[in-house]
């Protein structure tokens, strides 16, 4: 199974339900599987990975700020009590009549009750901050989309590395193999006399070179596995092993892409123009401050005396106006800024729509370059197959050297070690225009194929 068969929501659905959990505890990396494929250890890296949880972590901070800024829209509610001793003794409870009787007096005051304060205009402020908030929160989605998009193709370039370096290992244990069996034959021949001692010395070096890189690349693979056990959030001394073979991509159609619905897929734009929204909001929650500010208040409670006399409800209601007439420069300052702001996050949109125009065109580039390298890189192999087997027949039969068969098997390995290379960039290649054209999130083409799988099968999907 290959990941084009992975649903569109699956970044998003994964990465949002990691939500509780990770408001628990952050899960410590556990013992690595045996075996991943691709789409496995693309949901491991969804599930596991900290650098997306502490996405998810802002995201989740984000709307709290949201739903912060909507509470300060709402009446708020104080509840308060307090003890005083006076100087000199006061009424406890204001009078009430000219003609009653006279309140009692006590230096002791006692009250406790609540306050409310309603906002009814405070210059389109408290609006601008909430239109903030929410644009906040919706750039802080975006960021967790790109987060996600972003360690998808990550995940998969890494994958893919591990396929291409225990391909590699595969192809040259084979030519080690090949090189070890030439080398007892050409000892047989040494000892009828048929070659020179230093034909079989060729055979040494060629052996022992093969050997140095067969060391250099199971090495190579290792860490390749390490670094997708960090990807995933697991532990890199147990790195897991990747199941499946690297296969070319899908071809590139002819079409041009459409540019302009890229720009309203990719994450990096969207949550640009929502930092512009947010400084929009901004600029006007700064100018909000410059008009008056109107709040309906009220108070309710008890009062009572020395020894908690004279104990009687009391309460007032009314509105309440504020306006700044002189802040040092304060609010004009705030205004300043905030219109900076605003101009700042217009060219970082501007900056991100450019580049993701470049990173499109790049990406495309590159897997024209691909394409046409892997074309390429294949004829050679099958021409260097072709040779190295006819040296093979002409030194078996005599009629040729041990320095041409050597000569001819060390082309056909890196004949093959350049296809392999050439197919690894060109599913990079493949990875980076889905990503520049904001599809990771439909699951990268297809990459590996699973056991009873052909290329024909997968390539088909």
């Amino acid at each position: 199974m290959s990941l084009r068969d992975l649903p569109a929501f699956l970044v998003l659905l994964l990465a949002l339900a990691a939500l509780p959990a990770a408001a628990a505890a952050p899960p410590a990396p556990g013992p690595a599987p045996r075996r991943l494929t691709l789409e496995a250890a693309v949901r491991t890296a969804l599930r596991q990975s900290p650098l997306l949880a502490a996405v998810v972590h802002e995201r989740r901070a984000a709307g709290e700020e949201r739903r912060a800024a909507l509470g300060r829209m709402l009446p708020q509610v104080t509840a308060y009590a307090d003890a005083r001793r006076q100087s000199d003794p006061t009424v406890v409870v204001p009078i009430k009549s000219f003609n009653g009787p006279l309140p009692d007096f006590s230096r002791d005051q006692y009250q406790a009750g609540t306050r409310i304060r309603a906002p009814l205009f405070h210059g389109g402020s408290l609006r601008a901050r909430l239109a903030q908030a929410a644009a906040g929160d919706r750039a802080a989605l975006e960021g967790l989309r790109l987060t996600a998009q972003r360690l998808v193709a990550e995940v998969t370039d890494a994958f893919n590395r591990v396929l291409y370096l225990e391909a590699l290992v595969r192809a040259q244990e084979e030519t080690l193999s090949a090189l070890e069996k030439a080398r007892a034959d050409a000892a047989l021949r040494l000892e009828v006399g048929r070659i020179a001692p230093v034909e079989l010395m060729r055979i040494d070096t060629q052996v022992a070179s093969q050997r140095q890189a067969l060391i250099q690349s199971r090495e190579s693979a290792l860490r390749a596995r390490e670094d997708l056990a960090l990807l995933l959030g697991l532990d890199p001394s147990a790195p897991p092993e990747a199941e499946g073979r690297l296969l070319p991509a899908p071809p590139a159609g002819e079409a041009a892409p459409d540019i302009e619905a890229a720009l309203a897929r990719r994450p990096d734009v969207r949550q640009a123009e929502r930092r512009v929204r947010q400084a929009e909001a901004a600029l006007r929650a700064a100018r909000g401050r410059r008009l008056p500010a109107l709040d309906l208040v009220g108070d309710y409670g008890r009062r009572a005396g020395s020894g908690f006399e004279a104990d009687e409800e009391v309460w007032w209601a009314g509105v309440a106006l504020s306006f700044d007439l002189f802040t040092g420069g304060t609010v004009s300052a705030e205004i300043r800024k905030a219109e900076d702001q605003l101009r700042a996050a217009e060219e970082r949109l501007r900056e991100a729509r450019l580049r993701a125009r470049t990173d499109i065109l790049h990406a495309r580039s590159a897997r024209r370059e691909a394409e046409h390298r892997l074309e390429v890189a294949a004829a050679a192999r099958r021409t260097a197959e072709e040779t190295y087997r006819i040296e093979q027949l002409r030194y078996r039969t005599g009629a040729g050297t041990v320095t041409d068969s050597l000569l001819a098997q060390s082309a056909w390995l890196q004949a093959k070690a350049a296809e392999l290379a050439a197919i690894f960039d060109h599913q990079r290649a493949a990875v980076a225009e889905r990503l520049a054209l904001g599809l990771i999130e439909a699951g990268p083409p297809a990459t590996a194929a699973g056991d009873g799988e052909t290329p024909e099968r997968t390539a088909s999907r």
